[in-house]
């Protein structure tokens, strides 16, 4: 793995698909959290790709905005 600010095709399909969809098969969970809201609450995960090191969120929740 190397730590890059570039980002390889499945982390660049994994932004652009539902907040509902599964993490590809190289994500790696560095850190999960609870985030709570006023009504109700979700979870912020951040994950780290092996292939190319770049980092995606994942968020939950009724204001959670999914991959970004």
């Amino acid at each position: 793995m190397s730590l890059s600010s570039d980002s390889c095709e499945a982390c660049q399909q994994q932004l652009l698909r539902p907040p509902e969809t599964l993490p590809h098969g190289r994500l790696m969970i560095v850190s999960s959290s609870p985030v709570v809201e006023t009504f109700g609450g979700g979870v912020e995960t951040r994950y780290v790709c092996l292939e190319c090191g770049y980092t995606i969120s994942h968020s939950t929740g009724r204001f959670g905005k999914g991959w970004h």
